[in-house]
């Protein structure tokens, strides 16, 4: 009859421990298990331990075994990686030897026995520890079900870095313990032997949670630091976007100076910043003909040519310059006298003449001129004057 209890008792409080286990396991990254795949898990696991129990295994072996069945059944019922379902497995492990070595010594004081007592074979002692082992495994596993902690343990998972930090030192621990099982086996009556098992028991519990606790804050930090580099990476490419769409807004393609469109926003601009602004209404010479004889090919060649010779010309100064359309441009300062202005520009006319070729004359002409920003439209018109004036001078002067 007492035979009987004790495997009721073995038997429940194993199944105790696999279900929160399982269920503790399946909340890391909100898997679902069936009741019939735990019970399947259960009967498996127990299987070997009673098989185990008949051979008479050294309990290096059990648990080893114990180990790589659990870790499968992770793998294959929760459908984790290897990396992960070992970790988990090792966790397990590593909690039923800690509570196994300290409830074996624990009661191998209490009973004054040998701990032989206890190992893998067919005696009403062994009995004790499995039970009361199994019992605070189940217990604990409730309780961090209970914390949410299978959330926090998500983290370490999804790091592959801290995943196999913590593996390997889950690994240590479980040397440390077979080496503790290994030393029992040669001192086992020393009263010495049995406090120490107690000691290693609670130290091995105490020490993976402690590395619990530290994996999971460089985890977190590795996520965070993981984090604000996509944030920094994605603000990169917002940034990048936003000059892309800027520029095809704004800028035309062909010249590469700005378009109309940021012309009637700019003199806005500065007619509600009030004060002076210097503006030069030019235009390109000769671009019909080049068109006509050439193509437009040649055309589009003389139209950013010269727009890039006027601004190598500009480049010591604050000025913008607008495409207005067609062979036509607006140049805008507010620092620039008429004069300044003026005599950059003919720089400007003679270096662009030296490109003359054939019978294709190149020049600009343009007006300057300067006045109040908020009067930027009557502006315009007389700077369009002006170069109107300087184009009929120009074609007057070679009898065109």
């Amino acid at each position: 009859m007492t035979n009987l209890l004790q495997l009721i008792l073995t038997i429940s409080s194993y199944y105790l421990f696999s279900h929160e286990f399982f269920m503790f396991s399946s909340e890391i990254d909100h898997k679902k298990i069936s009741h019939m795949s735990s019970i399947l898990c259960f009967i498996i696991v127990y299987a070997w331990f009673y098989c185990a129990s008949v051979l008479e295994l050294p309990l290096i072996i059990n648990w080893l075994i114990f180990m790589i069945i659990l870790g499968m059944e992770v793998y294959k019922v929760l459908s984790f990686n290897l990396l992960t379902s070992y970790t988990l497995s090792m966790f397990c492990i590593i909690m039923g030897l800690a509570t196994n070595i300290f409830f074996r010594s624990l009661f191998a004081i209490i009973m004054n026995v040998p701990l032989s007592q206890f190992d893998n074979t067919l005696n009403s002692f062994k009995a004790y520890p499995i039970i009361f082992g199994f019992l605070f495994m189940g217990l604990l596993f409730w309780i961090l079900r209970r914390i949410h902690f299978s959330e926090k343990i998500k983290t370490i998972i999804e790091n592959k870095k801290s995943l196999r930090f913590y593996f390997w030192i889950e690994f240590s621990i479980y040397v440390f313990l077979i080496i503790q099982l290994l030393t029992y086996s040669q001192m086992e009556g020393l009263i010495g032997v049995k406090i120490w098992g107690v000691k290693v028991g609670l130290f091995s519990i105490i020490i993976l949670l402690i590395v619990n606790i530290y994996t999971l804050r460089v985890a977190s930090l590795n996520e965070y630091m993981d984090k604000q580099h996509d944030i920094r990476h994605q603000l990169i490419e917002d940034k990048e976007d936003i000059g892309k769409l800027w520029r095809l807004a704004y800028v035309d393609m062909l010249t590469g100076c700005y378009n109309r469109q940021l012309l009637d926003q700019r003199l806005e601009e500065y007619a509600s910043y009030g004060g002076e602004i210097t503006l030069a209404f030019i235009d390109l010479n000769g671009l019909k003909v080049i068109n006509d004889q050439s193509g437009h090919s040649e055309g589009d060649i003389y139209l950013k040519r010269a727009v890039d010779l006027i601004l190598d010309v500009f480049q010591e100064f604050k000025v913008d310059l607008f495409r207005y359309g067609g062979d036509e441009f607006i140049l805008l300062s507010y620092s620039l006298s008429v004069e300044e202005m003026s005599q950059s520009l003919e720089k400007a006319n003679q270096i662009i003449q030296k490109d003359n070729i054939d019978s294709c004359q190149k020049s600009i002409s343009y007006g300057v001129v300067q006045g109040n920003s908020d009067s930027y439209k009557e502006l315009i018109q007389l700077a369009d004057q002006k170069m109107y004036q300087y184009k009929l001078k120009y074609y007057e002067s070679r009898g065109l």
